[in-house]
């Protein structure tokens, strides 16, 4: 390896693509992704529990549904800073201080007296979901091998999550319905914090990332690095292929500042950072729907009991899960920008196919295209990430998921609401509305989209 002026010739990365999935993979995985985890417990737990903070906080109505798009501000603005921070700090430094955040926002939450601390605390909680997304997604991108890098991300991000959102939902149930009723919603927030603190002291073991250390001129301890992987690997009987290769990458060892990970994404990458914001915006929009709006259908519209709402929706986020883990495996096969615009037009077609016969068919046939419909609608939501990673390089990955992750939170903050209002005028309108916003999302991907399936991620954000 040799250093020259502000470029270092290295096949550390090289070394790193070329590895096979490996049992210190799947640690660094289930470690990280925990933090996606973690992001559908802290959401779920809110939602599940929002009618009896209500109830024993004497809220009005609005100031209950308004905690929601509270966390999702915290989590926008999360999103953007502490995002850029993960490219001045390093990845390990912030997918451990958002942890710290996530757990003292949840501890905050449970100990809550009142209505503006608890939604000062779910704010927190937020913020540091938003940034734990921008450095953990990062770290996760920069260690997975490039030909499982789709899955690995996108299952970490969508399946994640999903299972986050069902433990939550178990929680909370036996919280709320086995405890007295002024403490049990305290105990369904303190899992979050004991859940944020278990993931807190396991990330402790993990290394930096070694393409953050690379760009920093840290070659020795980025060797050190590589160097115990491989070993890790070949303690499974796992044989490693020799490395000729070499790539050239640029460093940055002086002092970097929070505007230059935005100042390289907006000067260099004007079409991708665009890109991801329309992916983001235009998945968050259906993708929270299924969280407000769907089980006001099902009690409102079909008059389904409440107490069964969570198992039926059950039923159809199972489908989306599955959706994920399929569309996921053939990011790596068929490619990015295929796997993308199939299942934001599909599901958005799906959506408006089923505005349109909503109000001729029954409960059961209304689930079973509905499930249809997040088969592809969550894949869509999980299966960006990967893409937005890898679209732009070391120096500003976390700035560009940041703000895309930021600016995506709207649709979860906006589309909400306008559905909730065009649900007085008929599930049609409900519906095409949805399909419309996620056609555009494909249509997007269609225009701007690169195919960068497989490939390093030095070559993919075009920073070699």
């Amino acid at each position: 390896m040799a250093k020259k002026d502000s470029e270092i010739t290295t096949s550390l990365l090289p070394r790193l693509d070329r590895l096979p999935w490996s049992s210190w993979h799947w640690k660094v995985w289930f470690i990280l992704a925990g933090g996606m985890l973690l992001e559908g417990f802290v959401l779920s737990v809110g939602g599940s529990t929002l009618s009896t903070v209500e109830k024993l906080f004497s809220l009005t109505s609005e100031e209950t549904v308004a905690l929601t798009p509270i966390f999702l501000v915290g989590e926008m603005i999360g999103g953007i800073y502490l995002g850029s921070m993960a490219d001045i700090r390093g990845r390990k430094q912030l997918f451990i201080i958002t942890m710290a955040i996530i757990a003292g926002g949840s501890l905050l939450s449970a100990v809550s007296v009142d209505y503006p601390m608890l939604a000062l605390s779910r704010a927190i909680a937020g913020f540091g979901i938003g940034g734990e997304l921008g450095s953990a997604i990062a770290a996760l991108e920069e260690f997975s091998p490039s030909k499982n890098r789709g899955f690995s991300v996108g299952t970490g991000n969508g399946v994640m999550f999903d299972f986050g959102t069902f433990i939550a939902g178990f929680v909370s149930f036996f919280a709320i319905a086995y405890l007295p009723v002024s403490f049990g919603w305290r105990i369904a927030f303190l899992t979050a914090f004991v859940l944020a603190g278990f993931i807190f002291v396991a990330r402790l073991d993990l290394p930096e990332s070694v393409r953050y250390l690379l760009r920093k001129g840290k070659i020795k301890e980025a060797e050190d690095i590589v160097d115990g992987i491989e070993a890790e690997v070949k303690k499974t009987g796992k044989k490693l292929s020799d490395v000729a290769a070499t790539v050239n990458i640029p460093t940055d060892v002086g002092k970097a500042t929070a505007s230059e990970g935005f100042s390289v994404i907006f000067k260099k990458y004007k079409k991708r950072i665009a890109l991801s914001w329309i992916l983001n915006f235009c998945e968050t929009w259906p993708y929270y729907a299924a969280f407000s709006i769907i089980p006001l259908i099902f009690t409102n519209i079909y008059h389904i009991p409440s107490k069964d709402t969570g198992l039926i929706l059950s039923v159809v986020l199972g489908a989306g899960v599955l959706g994920v883990l399929v569309w996921a495996f053939l990011l790596d096969i068929i490619g990015r920008r295929p796997v993308i615009m199939i299942t934001y037009i599909v599901a958005g077609v799906v959506a408006i196919i089923l505005g349109i016969v909503v109000h001729s068919i029954d409960f059961v046939v209304f689930i079973a295209i509905l499930s249809l419909m997040y088969f592809f609608t969550y894949a869509a939501a999980a299966l960006l990430y990967p893409q937005i990673g890898e679209m732009f390089p070391t120096r500003a990955r976390g700035s560009g998921l940041g703000t895309a992750i930021g600016f995506g939170r709207l649709g979860g903050i906006i589309g909400p609401f306008v559905l909730l209002a065009l649900l007085n005028y008929g599930l049609l309108y409900v519906f095409v509305v949805t399909g419309v916003v996620l056609i555009i999302g494909g249509i997007a991907e269609v225009v701007l989209g690169p195919e960068l399936k497989r490939e390093s991620l030095e070559k993919a954000s075009n920073d070699t």
